[in-house]
């Protein structure tokens, strides 16, 4: 049996992300009758961990406060996302995830957390098939978030710099992340183009990254 896809939406708040989600899920679906997908998010709801972190992302603290506990909650929350969705991989059904261990690779490595700890942290978890990371201009992202969220702002929202920070994070993994967690599913998405447009690029990646796939299996 083909096995599914681990297919992530990465890039920092306000980039977009969800609404190319919701568009791709729509498109991947309805390419064949045979695609069944299941979307997620990280953190969730599947242990106590996940709910916890929500809550702090939903605070308004300093974003550097509580690095290592936030490091954390994200491991155990995802050992048990990887319990559900794992087994669901093996039996071809496709995984759309809202997130995933390049968040803390990014925001966690802004809050002065080694890169080689996260990776010893996320070690025994699922590579990532294919990754998306949109990446939008720290204007473009302020003008979105007071829009969506007025003045209050989250956790992560509060510092310019920080984001900023998050940003050039998330645009070296592609570097970074092969040799230290054999994770080379990263594709950069121009988020500052119209949403059809950002819509088109994933796309146009993911049909890539299929007929690869395509070719590997049927050379096996």
């Amino acid at each position: 049996m083909k096995q599914g896809a681990l297919i992530v939406f990465e890039g920092i708040n306000g980039c977009g992300k969800e609404t190319q989600l919701e568009k791709f899920t729509q498109r991947l679906y309805g390419l064949t009758k045979t695609n069944t997908i299941l979307r997620t998010r990280e953190p969730n709801d599947f242990d106590s961990s996940g709910r916890k972190m929500r809550e702090m992302l939903f605070s308004n603290a300093d974003p550097y406060s509580y690095n290592l506990t936030m490091l954390k909650y994200s491991i155990q929350n995802r050992k048990a996302h990887n319990e559900i969705f794992v087994p669901m991989l093996e039996k071809g059904i496709h995984v759309l995830s809202d997130r995933y261990w390049h968040s803390n690779f990014a925001f966690q490595h802004s809050q002065k957390i080694p890169y080689e700890k996260i990776a010893r942290q996320n070690k025994n978890f699922r590579v990532p098939d294919l990754t998306f990371i949109i990446d939008v201009s720290l204007d473009e992202v302020s003008n979105r978030l007071f829009n969506r969220d007025g003045r209050d702002r989250r956790k992560f929202d509060t510092d310019l710099d920080f984001l900023e920070s998050v940003r050039k994070n998330y645009l070296e993994l592609s570097s970074v992340l092969p040799d230290l967690i054999g994770d080379k599913s990263i594709v950069v998405i121009n988020g500052n183009q119209s949403i059809d447009s950002v819509s088109d690029e994933i796309n146009h990646a993911y049909a890539l990254f299929s007929n690869h796939t395509n070719t590997y299996l049927q050379e096996r």
